[in-house]
């Protein structure tokens, strides 16, 4: 390939090789939805051993020979200079790809695989049955494993930087630190204001049962609103929510229904419906390269977190919807209403479960995941007293002691698939999603009023020009200073969170009234 140099058939011999891998990854998302969503329980150990299988095929040709020497073929000097700016994107994070992967064996990457697929399983069955010893010796592999990974990869100062780099391109654990410190403090001090404050929102809407079939309508309305499109996705149920991307036509979302707990379906839904919204509008010209994906999984979380809290939790949104959700619910919803709900769906109260926190403590639970897992790759905390670090600082951030291990260190799904590195892209979707909003609200002033009338076209259109349709051209940091003008930062989002509580609250400064 380096001697011929033919740049068109390097070309299209690279856009064939990523045809195969697209095909491979669509295969097997479809597969691990199956298993997530609809596969009878015996059966999903073997499926297990099938996304292994198909997993590896897509795998090895990433790395591949053949990749390796056409890539750097489309990377040669005079050639790369010609390519279109999305194969250029697209060459440079495949062959970054390539020289990190390369690094592991490919025995040993099925058999993390296929290792990963089982533990999801045993995860389900030990958080189930509240019985973390079941978990703990698939999650003492995969630990293993990302520390080996870690070294394999190559890192400077901190091994957690390896796999951080995997999910949020460029970012470091300094960086996070830094933020993460700031937000940290931040959060907690505004927490001990709201605790403070006489203002009490009612909590009479907890004990309100609403009918998970109802429920079901709700979410389903709530997304065609906003702006999901049914006819290249859907809604399915499943024990933890996601969002899967097969490509740009085929995006599927998932939820859990409780019918004591419907904020948990209703912002889940809406949670997911911002996922798949981007994965919905990444243009097709960029499906099939490395650059029709999002800019980092920090800035696809800060679509989710849009949706859900600036645009799902807003008074506007309530003044637009309060109508139907009574009319949805009939007799079950009679003493509803708007006054009480917006203050309700905004309740500051420290919670054991992540996926069911508040707004403002949210970040506290990503911060506790992110605090353990560097600690768990250095080797500073053992698998094994993981329950009891997890405990102590739920306990030290927001004054809860889990009473067991299923509300506590069990409750997430993503150790078992391997996610390490993955946890601190929640917390800056947050702190993107602000920024982001902060802009968008200059660019349309009256975006409130849009809210408040279910127009929501402006709102996902700004979206989908300044962020979805960028795909993977410019990384988080690139897209972020484009769109805003300024680098990464905590302080739109503690502004926000603050001028929100403050409203509810009834504060002024950080002192309660």
């Amino acid at each position: 390939m380096k001697e011929n140099n033919d740049h068109p058939k390097a070309l299209e011999i690279y856009l064939n090789l990523r045809k195969e891998i697209q095909h491979y990854q669509e295969i097997t998302g479809i597969a691990h939805w199956d298993m997530m969503t609809m596969a009878p329980k015996a059966g999903k150990a073997l499926h297990s051993e099938a996304l292994g299988t198909l997993s590896t095929e897509a795998f090895k040709r990433s790395i591949s020979k053949e990749m390796e020497e056409v890539l750097e073929a489309l990377m040669e000097k005079g050639t790369f200079e010609t390519l279109d700016r999305k194969y250029q994107r697209s060459v440079e994070k495949d062959y970054k790809g390539l020289q990190r992967f390369r690094k592991i064996p490919e025995k040993e990457y099925r058999e993390y695989v296929v290792l990963t697929s089982k533990a999801q399983n045993v995860w389900e069955e030990a958080r189930e049955n509240n019985d973390f010893q079941l978990f703990q010796p698939y999650l003492e592999k995969i630990i293993d494993f990302n520390r080996r990974a870690a070294e394999l990869f190559g890192y400077e100062e901190h091994p957690y930087n390896a796999l951080l780099d995997h999910y949020e391109e460029g970012m470091t654990v300094k960086e996070l630190d830094d933020i993460f410190s700031v937000l940290k403090k931040e959060i907690i001090k505004l927490l001990q204001t709201i605790q403070e404050s006489s203002v009490k929102p009612l909590k009479k809407y907890d004990n309100l049962e609403l009918s998970v079939e109802k429920q079901k309508i709700l979410s389903r309305r709530v997304l065609e609103m906003i702006g999901y499109d049914f006819s290249a996705g859907r809604l399915d149920e499943s024990v933890h929510p996601f969002t899967i991307g097969l490509n740009p036509k085929d995006v599927r979302l998932t939820t859990r229904y409780r019918k004591d707990f419907f904020k948990m379906a209703l912002y889940g839904t809406i949670h997911e419906g911002g996922h798949g919204m981007y994965e919905q509008n990444i243009p097709m010209e960029l499906f099939g390269t490395s650059a029709g994906s999002a800019a980092s999984t920090g800035i696809h979380e800060s679509q989710s977190r849009f949706w859900e809290n600036v645009i799902g939790r807003s008074e506007e949104f309530w003044i637009g919807i309060i109508d139907e959700f009574k009319e949805i619910f009939g007799e079950e919803a009679k003493e509803v209403t708007l006054e009480e709900m917006v203050p309700y769906v905004n309740i500051v109260e420290p919670s054991l479960i992540r996926v069911e926190a508040d707004e403002l403590t949210y970040s506290l639970h990503i911060i506790l995941r992110y605090e353990l897992e560097k600690d768990l790759l250095t080797k500073k905390i053992s698998v094994a007293e993981l329950p009891e670090k997890w405990n102590a600082k739920m306990q030290e951030m927001m004054g809860l002691l889990p009473e067991n291990d299923r509300v506590g260190v069990l409750q997430d799904v993503h150790w078992s698939g391997g996610m390490i590195g993955y946890f601190p892209t929640y917390a800056l979707g947050n702190i993107y999603s602000a920024q982001l909003a902060e802009t968008m609200e200059k660019d349309l002033p009256d975006y409130r009023d849009l809210v408040k009338n279910r127009d929501f076209e402006p709102i996902k259109q700004w979206m989908v020009e300044k962020v979805h349709s960028r795909g993977s051209l410019l990384t988080a940091k690139e897209l972020l200073k484009e769109i805003t003008g300024s680098a990464l930062t905590s302080e739109p989002y503690i502004r926000y969170l603050t001028e929100k509580y403050r409203r509810i609250y009834k504060f002024s400064g950080n002192k309660a009234e």
